[in-house]
Parts: structure tokens; sequence; C-alpha cells
């Protein structure tokens, strides 16, 4: 298959990355990683079948699997085991991809970051109602834009599982913005189902899904990745709500896209971590800090910056660590990236009610300090 506007360097990485992965699993940690390894375990058992009735963690260093591994079951009915092998609804993790598919087609010129997003989405208004400028993919990718949230008080939209990017679009085509654009920072899903829209659209396909299969899933052997809906539902993991053991199902799968619903497996995403470790993407660009208008640097509430769709933060140590949670009906992710240590840490689990963020922190600060 060809791949459109796919640059050398990323083909040879992708390349490169399917076939070293095996050699990868096999090579030896840093000794001082290495001893520090047996405390995943450690960390995660009091979650499994109390906070969730499974989990997924995989620890990479410089982009190289040091543990990979399923616990507890994917599904509590038929009592199979979770393993790199089950497919997680990564919820708002799935922003980073979203955004790193506008930064590829930023790099081959397709886009541009300081354009108005109505350019190519020409159902939205020039100029909305009562801003001064016109929204950018800049303000999508930092949650700038203003746009009002779909998912929370939206009359007139009625969303349901059948709602789609379309639906949403023509919504927010006639709603007044909540904010200036480039003046708040927000947490915007209705940005980032946008910016899949404005991907799509940019790229000359029906969907994200279409963006991603090509120029990311593909090129990197992510064969069991998509956007939307699992790939493969015998190998999905069952959503459940609940605490101290006492599961319910919980689900609800939607069929908008950008702002979540892409759902992968651990496996996968060693590979996907081996890219970015490897130069696969504009990596400078996914973790740049952005701006206001005026200059002051985005911050959200706890005073994390923002790159594109990663949450960037200091540590206790004066390290740079580029992160994103997420959660949503049945399931809870988390992304740790330690940008100076090389160490980076994903939990993935089939129950609301865990808190991954505090899991793959400890786990990360296990292994760094």
């Amino acid at each position: 298959m060809t791949i459109p506007h796919l640059p050398a360097r990323r083909a040879r990485a992708g390349a490169r990355i399917a076939s070293c992965l095996a050699a990868a699993l096999l090579a030896a940690p840093s000794a001082a990683l290495a001893q520090r390894l047996a405390d995943v375990d450690a960390l995660v058992a009091p979650h499994v079948g109390s906070d969730t009735p499974g989990l997924a963690v995989l620890v990479a260093e410089d982009g190289v699997v040091r543990h990979l591994a399923g616990y507890g079951v994917a599904d509590i009915e038929s009592q199979e085991p979770v393993t790199p092998d089950t497919l997680f609804d990564l919820a708002s993790v799935s922003k980073q991809m979203t955004a790193l598919a506008a930064a590829l087609l930023v790099e081959d010129g397709t886009l541009d970051p300081t354009a108005p997003v109505a350019d190519v989405l020409t159902m939205l208004p020039a100029l909305p109602e009562g801003a001064s400028r016109a929204i950018l993919l800049e303000d999508l990718v930092r949650h700038t834009s203003g746009l009002p949230d779909y998912l929370g008080d939206a009359p007139g939209l009625g969303f349901d599982e059948t709602t789609t990017n379309g639906d949403v679009l023509a919504w927010v085509a006639g709603m007044p913005l909540d904010a200036e654009p480039g003046t708040v920072f927000a947490y915007s899903n209705t940005g980032y189902l946008v910016l899949g829209a404005l991907v799509a659209a940019a790229d000359g396909v029906e969907s994200l899904d279409a963006v991603l299969h090509a120029r990311v899933f593909e090129p990197l052997g992510m064969t069991s990745s998509a956007s939307g809906y699992p790939r493969d539902e015998a190998r999905r993991a069952s959503g459940h709500a609940g605490t101290d053991g006492a599961f319910e199902a919980s689900g609800w799968d939607t069929s908008v896209e950008g702002d979540g619903s892409i759902w992968t497996s651990l496996a996968d995403l060693a590979r996907y971590e081996a890219a970015l470790a490897e130069g696969f993407a504009p990596g400078e660009l996914l973790v740049s800090q952005g701006a206001f208008d005026d200059g002051e640097r985005i911050a959200d509430e706890s005073g994390a910056g923002y790159g594109w769709g990663w949450s960037l933060y200091t540590d206790d140590f004066d390290r740079t660590v580029a992160a994103h949670g997420g959660s949503w009906y049945g399931t809870a992710a988390y992304y740790y990236r330690g940008l100076d240590t090389g160490v980076s840490v994903v939990v993935l689990a089939n129950g609301e009610d865990l808190d991954a963020e505090s899991l793959a922190w400890e786990i990360a600060r296990a292994l760094e300090e």
C-alpha cells in the first residue's frame, strides 16, 4: 500500500520498529531498572479484582519493552485472562494519537497549525459568533478554541450512540463560543472531535480512522488498533464499574472519533512507544509547550502545561514528563512518558473506577528514582 506524503524517514522507522520488536523484548534493561522491575507486580496486585477486574501494564525504556503483562480477567463471566493482545478503549488517551495524525500532516505540509480551521471545514463559520479571530488548528490541539462542550449541556444536539462527527460539527456551527480563541485553557472533547474531522478532511478521506491506519497503524504493524470500534470483538475487554470487587457491567460505544474511542492492545502500544522513541513522529512539536495569544504559558488547573495531545509536567526532580489519562464507561487508561529518563509506563484497565493515573505515576517513580 502506498502511504500518501509519508516521508522516507518515517517509513524507515516504521519498518525498523516492526521488524525489531521481538529482539527488543529480549534486550537487557539498565542495571538500575532491572532491580526495580519486580516492584511493578507488587504495585499492581492490590488493584486487580478490587478496583478493576483486569489490568494491562507496559514499561519501556528508550522505546525498548522491559515489562509487558496482563493481570486479572478481561471478562468476569468467561474468566478470560487479560493478555498483551486484549483490546482496551483508550478513552481520552486517544487524543495524543489524533494530535499525532495532525502533526504528521503539518510535517508534510498538508496542514498549517496557524491556519483557520474553517478553511478546511467549510461548514464552520470563518469567524465564530462573538470572536475577534478565527479558530486555528493550534487552538484545537492546545484546548484553547473556546468551543462549547458537546458532552455537557448541549441544547439541540441530543447526543447518543448514533451521533456522528458530522452531527457535532453542524451543532458547533450554530453555537456561540464559551471563550475567545487563544485566551483560556478549557479541556475540550469538542475541540478534539473537530480536530479529528479536520485531519480526515485535509487528508481527503472519510474518517480519522482511515488517516491513522494509513499513516500510523499500518506502517508500525499495529494490526489490532482502530478508531471507533475494536477490530476483534472476541479480544475486547468487557467494561465494568465498581470498587472493592463489587463490579457491574459498564460500557458505551459511540460513533464519534477524535476525542476518544481508539481501541488497541498493549502489544500494539509497545510498537507505538518504540516508534515515538525512534523518531517516527515530529516529537519536538508534540511536546512543545503552548502559549496563549498574549504569550503567557498555557497551564491547566494543576499547573501542567499542554503540548499536542500531551499534558506536560515537571516532576519532583525537575524532569519533564509527557502524559495523558483517559476515562469512559467501563475503561480507564493512562500513558506516562519520562522525557528525560526514557522510562514510559502504560496502564490499561477494564474498570472505570481505577485511578490509572496514580498507578502509572507510582510505577514510574519506583523505576526512575
